[in-house]
């Protein structure tokens, strides 16, 4: 394939959604907030707040509080929304203007956002291993990007790459998504999607009808149980490159949707697999809403904290990444080597101190390693986007 054409490149325009690095952070933050909670459960129980008479056991506000905070875990489905709709987006338009797509630099520009930071963990894991005393994990399948497959069968979230299975299913993504788009035709792309979807309900289907000791595991890690998500934020970016979308919803409707979605995040676990249904079809009542969300947010010039300049939080966006592949690590060890070392049993302390490092360390990282790696993105790229 011919490489992009250097007066395309200064010619087109400029790939900006403005707020789309805020739904990032915020996506990474809400996955942030549920593994902190996760891990003080596991290591102290119930944080004391959530109980009543003093006992251990949640009261009805605790019980609905920390239902809230377990469905934050879904940020993952925002990330597969975002990328299925940008990379989407991105991919037809190089398409569309250049007649093409260029394999190769598509590839490069996905190696020099994921690898490096991956690859930074898995080199220092052998020293976390030993700081922790952990068992130790499945190398190679995570080097591989196999490890959601290494986790279903063997049933353990190991550390540090419990959180990996979704980067193993984004790359599983991209190694197929930028073919199908260019060998179908564009005007048959809708019905490529709603068949990835269609896909993936006939196989959780059909594993929730097996009985196996990892069920579970399969059908929330396996990358074909998860495509459907990444399909539907296809189709949005299908759909917004064609006819831009234009949102502008009441106030009062959003609203009312938006304290009907809390309501039910404090009644519903939304990782639930207990028959077909759930097993299959309900995840995407809570796919419309966070659909609603996003293009609300990223279209509407009336959503609540739609920033007119950047700020802070954009910048948070950009290392969200980083919050994200690191969090997981700190958790662990702000428990061992700052609260049992010191005697902090205070839950408030505890997360403030979480919350804080899962910021530094990533805006440390980003700046001094991450951000040097992607400059070199540029010179790959075909659509010229901006961040």
């Amino acid at each position: 394939m011919s490489e992009p054409n250097a007066s395309h490149l200064n010619k087109v325009q400029i790939v900006y959604f403005r707020n789309l690095d805020i739904l990032r952070f915020l996506a990474a933050f809400m996955i942030v907030i549920a593994h902190t909670y996760e891990g003080w459960k596991g290591w102290f129980g119930f944080p004391s707040f959530m109980c009543s008479n003093n006992s251990n056991a949640p009261s009805l506000l605790g019980k609905l509080l920390e239902q809230f905070i377990m469905n934050l875990g879904v940020g993952v489905d925002v990330f597969f929304l975002i990328s299925g709709f940008l990379i989407t987006y991105l991919l037809i338009k190089e398409k569309e203007e250049t007649g093409t797509i260029h394999l190769i630099n598509f590839y490069i520009r996905r190696t020099l956002r994921i690898w490096p930071i991956y690859f930074l963990i898995i080199a220092i894991t052998p020293f976390l291993i030993k700081i922790t005393q952990s068992p130790e994990p499945d190398y190679l399948s995570n080097i591989l990007f196999i490890g959601n497959f290494s986790m279903i069968k063997s049933g353990v979230w190991s550390f540090p790459f419990a959180h990996f299975w979704s980067i193993c299913i984004e790359e599983h993504f991209y190694l197929i998504w930028p073919f199908i788009v260019l060998y179908f035709p564009t005007k048959r792309l809708p019905v490529i999607f709603f068949f990835v979807i269609f896909l993936s309900v006939i196989y959780r289907g059909y594993i929730s009808s097996i009985p196996s000791e990892n069920q579970w595991m399969q059908l929330y890690l396996n990358s074909l149980c998860r495509f459907d998500v990444l399909a539907i934020g296809a189709f949005f970016g299908y759909v917004h490159y064609f006819k831009p979308i234009k949102f502008n919803p009441e106030p009062a409707i959003r609203f009312m949707l938006y304290v009907l979605f809390i309501l039910i995040m404090c009644l519903d676990p939304i990782v639930l697999y207990d028959n077909l249904f759930l097993a299959t079809f309900k995840k995407y009542f809570y796919s419309i809403f966070f659909v609603f969300s996003m293009g609300n947010y990223l279209f509407n010039p009336n959503a609540l904290l739609n920033f007119k300049k950047k700020n802070f939080i954009h910048y948070l966006g950009k290392v969200s990444y980083g919050i994200y592949m690191f969090h997981n690590i700190i958790i662990p060890l702000v428990i061992q080597f700052i609260i049992l070392r010191y005697h902090l049993s205070n839950f408030y302390l505890y997360t403030l101190i979480t919350y804080a490092i899962s910021i530094v360390i990533p805006i440390i990282i980003f700046e001094l390693f991450e951000k040097q790696i992607l400059k070199l993105k540029v010179r790959f790229e075909v659509i010229r986007t901006q961040r």
